[in-house]
């Protein structure tokens, strides 16, 4: 975040508890202009986020067909006469991390008045089969290789941060799609 111009004001880890969720929100929105969080959006017992938010603000987006990171939240956060930006990313390493590549960044350029929101794009080969065999659209982490195509690191597991370390791009492939080497 502090690579792409944010001043970061980290509030730490917060409690379990719907609460001190509320709480954190209300102190963050009364110093930031965006807020991020991470972990809590899914719809277990205590995952207290969205429910938060929806009482200290709005959510406008829940859910994304995006894997990794479905479990994703936009809206705002008001405190007092001030109304912060709200992104809630799911926990998982991998998640977050797609996430910040893929929607955080893009928005803090748009926020930041920058015309290039995104890297640009590039078409290269594909020198591995892949088959999204599900309904969302799917970031898989890839790296160059010496032949000028890209590999696929072998585990898409949204737990395995290694791979982000590993991969030096991403590939988007389409719901249903099948990659075949030389695509």
């Amino acid at each position: 975040l502090q690579d792409l111009g944010a001043e970061v004001i980290d509030l730490g880890i917060i409690q379990d508890e719907r609460q001190a969720t509320r709480d954190a929100l209300r102190r963050a929105a009364a110093e930031a202009d965006l807020i991020v969080t991470s972990g809590g959006m899914s719809e277990g017992e205590e995952d207290h986020v969205t429910a938060a938010v929806q009482a200290e603000g709005h959510i406008d987006v829940w859910k994304i067909a995006s894997k990794p990171g479905k479990p994703l939240a936009f809206g705002a956060v008001r405190s007092g006469g001030r109304e912060a930006a709200f992104i809630g990313l799911p926990g998982n390493p991998v998640s977050v991390w797609s996430g910040l590549l893929t929607l955080v960044a893009p928005f803090l350029r748009k926020c930041q008045g920058l015309s290039v929101l995104e890297p640009e794009r590039q078409m290269l080969r594909s020198d591995f089969s892949y088959l999204n065999k599900g309904n969302r659209l799917e970031f898989v982490r890839v790296r160059r290789n010496g032949k000028g195509g890209l590999d696929i690191y072998p585990t898409q597991d949204s737990a395995i941060i290694s791979s982000a370390v590993w991969c030096d791009g991403v590939a988007a492939i389409p719901a249903g799609a099948t990659v075949r080497p030389g695509d």
